[in-house]
């Protein structure tokens, strides 16, 4: 039974030994046989051949004085014309694929000319230095810059025989007659061999059309296979890269395609496979090129978009895919890594590992769900992966994603909470924490704010001062962020965040600890929150700039601020400027 498309159609399957039908759109726009054979690219083979047949031409030119021959030959002017065409074909096998490809172009109309003088010093119009011209022919005929050029080149040995003829002055046995019937014979053989080696090569065209595309589509599918994958990413890369556009990528994996396999059996799963290309196909935009890129792994490049206009499309992507079946009650569910040129990787492998470990934390957060690459988040996964059940990583997905949207509402840019985690993961390092440590109040550090979801618009955004009451409302939310991380695996981060307004001196919230009660983690989220929040622009005052929030920091140092945690920011934020200036 096919798979049942978003639409509510059936994705019908091929006809045996019939391939999968592919939108034009889609097709790939690889380079065909024709430019390879023939084109500025293949001057190297074309010089190649040039001093291939320039060296033949010159041994058996110089034969044909050196065995016995009619008197009448002028045998120094036929061994000038065989050295030159030697030395013609050395310098191109020294030279090949540095020569000028006009001087490539002109070349075999120079060779007709060589031939015609050698034809003149033979001293007989009908001398078998004619059936040069047949090779120059055939050689234009099978490397045509052009038809054009090559119609061009047979004109010219026409006109080059008719004056060879009208010059030479002697009349062979038969007199004209005789001249005109090898004339004839001669370009009637160029002529037919020209077009018997014009439809061969036409052929090979097509066989080898047909192969270029065979090596990059996927038989199963009709799409494009990993290896155009990568060829239309990189070359995409390379057009977006001067300019500093965005080129996007999705990574999408069907979850759980085994348990298909298995309860369906490998027919049905190929048909699910090509009814999953074809609902991705018809999805995207016809800028987009999607590909089938692994078993069940699909990949979708997106020119000219950001990560968010992924993100969004990948959501919608996944939404199709939960309306469809491989059979009846068993539904198709899906997983997708997004990332970013050139803000997660700079070029086709950094782009796509990237891609690749935003799919896997895809998978790790609970699966059916996308994912935009973030080395915190990768981190933080890779370093807690193994003390997290299922439940718990989709927990932290919604949390996560739940802090960032707040960062948009309560600070207008989605870069609050992820500078604050930068800020922690500094002090942390400073203070000579571990790695584990390191990541834990990184992601701390992200989720610091997340009980603000809780608090309304009306306070949150408040340009002017808050009341009493409004004020006791804000400083409920530690609290509110601790019961939302409510799992045994977030226990540290629960208490840090928690405490994370509390203040040495024993006036903080919301629960009036002092220094010695304060878990150090919790003193470093303040400090961080504090600097970033005076640096940046709020509705209710300007930003201070870096000295005068360093100022502050130091001010109220002991008092609402950590004296250790103060000093190890200080010098850690020293120590990044430094590098990077």
């Amino acid at each position: 039974m096919g798979l049942v498309a978003a639409a509510g159609g059936v994705a019908p399957d091929p006809e045996p030994g019939q391939a999968p039908d592919r939108l034009s759109n889609r097709r790939l726009r690889s380079r065909r046989p024709h430019e390879l054979l023939a084109g500025p690219a293949a001057a190297r083979p074309i010089a190649l051949a040039q001093a291939y047949l320039g060296a033949g031409a010159a041994v058996i030119g110089a034969l044909g004085v050196l065995l016995p021959h009619p008197s009448y030959f002028n045998v120094a002017g036929i061994l000038a014309v065989d050295a030159t065409a030697l030395l013609w074909a050395l310098w191109m096998f020294r030279t090949a694929g540095r020569i000028p490809f006009w001087l490539l172009r002109l070349a075999p109309a120079l060779a007709t000319m060589m031939t015609s003088v050698a034809v003149y010093f033979s001293g007989d119009a009908t001398s078998g230095y004619a059936l040069f011209y047949v090779w120059v022919g055939l050689y234009v005929f099978y490397f045509p810059i052009s038809t054009r050029d090559a119609a061009i080149n047979v004109l010219w040995a026409a006109v080059n025989y008719g004056a060879v003829i009208a010059i030479t002055p002697i009349d062979p046995p038969g007199g004209s007659n005789v001249v005109v019937h090898h004339l004839v014979i001669t370009f009637g053989t160029l002529v037919t061999a020209a077009t018997l080696l014009t439809y061969l090569r036409g052929r090979v065209e097509r066989l080898l059309g047909r192969l270029t595309d065979a090596a990059r589509t996927d038989p199963l599918t009709g799409l494009p296979n990993r290896f155009a994958f990568h060829e239309v990413l990189e070359r995409e890369i390379e057009r977006a890269e001067p300019d500093g556009r965005a080129v996007s990528v999705i990574v999408l994996d069907l979850d759980r395609f085994k348990r298909v396999n298995e309860r369906l059996g490998l027919a049905a799963g190929d048909r699910a496979l090509r009814g999953v290309s074809t609902l991705l196909d018809e999805s995207a935009r016809r800028i987009d090129f999607v590909a089938r890129s692994g078993g069940e792994e699909f990949a979708i490049v997106l020119p000219e978009t950001t990560q968010h206009q992924a993100f969004l499309l990948a959501e919608e992507l996944l939404d199709k895919l939960r309306e469809t079946s491989a059979a009846p009650g068993i539904k198709l569910r899906a997983s997708a890594g997004v990332a970013v040129f050139p803000d997660h990787g700079s070029d086709l492998a950094t782009l796509t590992a990237a891609a690749d470990r935003a799919l896997h934390a895809a998978k790790a957060l609970g699966r059916d769900r996308a994912v935009i690459y973030s080395p915190e988040v990768t981190n933080v996964l890779g370093a807690v992966s193994g003390r997290r059940n299922v439940e718990t990583q989709a927990h932290l997905a919604t949390v996560l994603s739940l802090a960032e949207a707040l960062d948009q509402r309560d600070s207008g840019t989605a870069k609050h909470s992820q500078t604050v985690g930068h800020l922690c993961e500094l002090m942390a390092r400073e203070l000579g924490f571990d790695e584990d440590r390191v990541e834990r109040l990184k992601l701390a550090g992200i989720l610091h704010d997340i009980g603000k979801i809780g608090v309304p618009d009306s306070i949150l955004c408040k340009p002017g001062p808050l009341t009493t009451e409004e004020m006791d409302q804000m400083r409920r939310h530690p609290e509110l962020g601790a019961r939302m991380l409510s799992s045994s695996e977030l226990d540290d981060v629960r208490v840090w965040i928690l405490t994370h307004h509390e203040r040495p001196d024993g006036t903080g919230y919301p629960k009036g600890l002092t220094s010695e009660e304060i878990p150090i983690e919790a003193s470093i989220l303040a400090v961080g929150d504090a600097y970033e929040a005076m640096t940046s622009d709020r509705v209710y005052r300007p930003a201070l700039g870096r000295e005068r929030a360093e100022e502050e920091l130091l001010r109220y140092s002991g008092t609402q601020f950590s004296p250790k945690v103060v000093q190890a920011f200080l010098q850690a934020i020293s120590r990044e400027r430094t590098s990077v200036s």
